[in-house]
């Protein structure tokens, strides 16, 4: 019977040379999956938890560095070492921990390398109730593969396991772009001036509610506005489109910055949604919300026969397939219309 270096912990092969790993803790043992398994470190945990005295388990690990070629190992060498995460917003690095703090309260002593395919798509079940936090842990562990493999010096590494585990967000429903009548009712909204100010910003410059929180007077010239993205760092320069520009002038900017509340204190981004999510169920639209408004814009420019390029550079999207769907929706349009001009001419031709 061998140790593991954890504690409680013992294996040894079975007289089929199976390796048979066990929790041992007052005369007692209780089963573990080997580890090398994906699912040692969470279950090690659990029986940790449960039934050692509060003292070992903070001595476990406690002083420790973290096993080489490990996931906790992995992890700490990404956060020193990746040009990525250096370069993460804030806001940014905070979602990856969150996925970062889960892997590793299950799976941190597990080998990096035993992970498979198979233990990859369990993970990725165990958390379908929440699909969008599922297929983020598993794109998480796709990219923690690459940077071992590419910068960890764990070239040795096979085919990445992650990169053939499905997504299961598929039924993902974007933002439901506003109609025209809803626009008409906000802009013809009274005695809300902050909740009017948030519509005409976030719909004629396309960007998010973080964003036009974060807008002020010095960054807007009369002509453009200048903007960091909270969500991605990118700068984006906006021309202000011509019903921005009337209404700012006419309602004028009063304070430090473009929109704030009859305080004059600076909004926060789920006020806005909340406001406005409360204000078109009050109109008789539920169900839409501020993000709508960006996808309208994106929808507007595509229309209006604006490139892949030039929309990316309003938007601020970092990618062509961000901005190609406003293309293909306006061209889908354009074919409908189109294709039924040529149906009715071919009736009326009988």
């Amino acid at each position: 019977m061998g140790k593991v270096g954890l504690l409680y912990v013992n294996s040894f092969p079975d007289h089929d040379g199976r390796l048979r790993t066990y929790f041992r803790i007052r005369g007692k043992r209780y089963p573990l999956p080997n580890p090398t398994d994906p699912t040692f470190s969470e279950e090690y945990n659990a029986l940790l938890a449960q039934h050692a005295p509060a003292a070992a388990f903070r001595r476990q690990g406690r002083g420790q560095a973290p096993q080489e070629d490990t996931l906790n190992w992995i992890i700490l060498k990404y956060k020193a070492e990746s040009a990525d995460w250096k370069k993460s917003k804030a806001v940014t690095k905070g979602i990856y921990n969150r996925r970062f703090n889960w892997l590793q309260e299950r799976y941190g002593a597990t080998q990096f390398s035993s992970f498979t395919e198979r233990g990859v798509r369990a993970i990725r079940n165990k958390l379908k109730d929440t699909p969008s936090v599922a297929d983020a842990t598993v794109d998480m562990i796709g990219r923690l593969w690459r940077f071992a493999k590419e910068h960890a010096g764990m070239d040795h590494l096979g085919p990445n396991p992650a990169s053939e585990v499905a997504s299961i967000h598929r039924e993902h429903r974007s933002a439901p772009v506003w109609p025209e009548e809803l626009c008409k009712l906000f802009e013809g909204l009274d005695g809300k001036p902050g909740l009017q100010r948030a519509y005409y910003l976030m719909r004629y410059t396309g960007q998010r509610r973080s964003d036009i929180i974060k807008m002020k007077r010095s960054q807007y010239d009369g002509t453009a506005i200048e903007v960091v993205q909270e969500k991605t760092g990118t700068y984006v320069w906006v021309p202000a489109h011509r019903t921005l520009r009337e209404y700012l002038t006419r309602t004028e900017i009063h304070g430090e910055f473009i929109l704030t509340s009859s305080r004059g204190t600076k909004f926060k981004a789920q006020s806005i949604t909340n406001m406005i999510r409360e204000q078109c169920a009050e109109f008789g639209f539920p169900g839409y919300s501020p993000h709508g408004l960006r996808h309208l814009a994106g929808a507007a420019l595509a229309e209006a026969g604006a490139t892949l390029e030039q929309i990316k550079s309003i938007l601020g999207h970092l990618t062509d397939d961000e901005a190609r769907k406003y293309v293909q929706q306006a061209r889908r349009k354009v074919m409908a219309n189109d294709g039924m001009r040529l149906w009715e001419k071919a009736a009326n031709d009988r």
